[in-house]
């Protein structure tokens, strides 16, 4: 290892601190130095004028964002599903997901027969 040669500042500076209290010589050897600014966020930017690119952006980053992703969701990003692909089965899928369900209500007068066949 190379070290610097000793230069009469340093020896200077040395003879000093010997001379001087613990307190003086831990204030001096603090950085003085103002502290940087903090970063901006690029959170706070844009970067789309076109709203449905933005949209879809928000989408992916709130996706890659959450730490712990559902299966669904992965299996999407897997397949590279872009939602828009198959229009008619989204609407049917919609469709059946909002229709309410036709369970029959069973009549309780009514003896349940085991022993008919189908």
């Amino acid at each position: 290892m190379a070290t610097k040669p000793l230069t009469t500042e340093a020896i200077a500076l040395t003879e000093k601190k010997m001379d001087m209290t613990l307190d003086d010589i831990i204030k001096m050897s603090k950085n003085t130095k103002n502290k940087k600014p903090r970063r901006v966020l690029n959170k706070s930017q844009k970067f789309s004028n076109n709203f449905t690119q933005d949209k879809s952006a928000k989408v992916q980053r709130y996706m890659e964002s959450r730490s712990s992703l559902r299966q669904g969701a992965l299996a999407k990003r897997r397949s590279n599903f872009q939602g828009n692909q198959f229009p008619a089965a989204v609407e049917v899928a919609r469709k059946a997901v909002t229709a309410p369900l036709h369970n029959r209500v069973p009549n309780r007068n009514r003896v349940a027969n085991w022993n008919k066949t189908r």
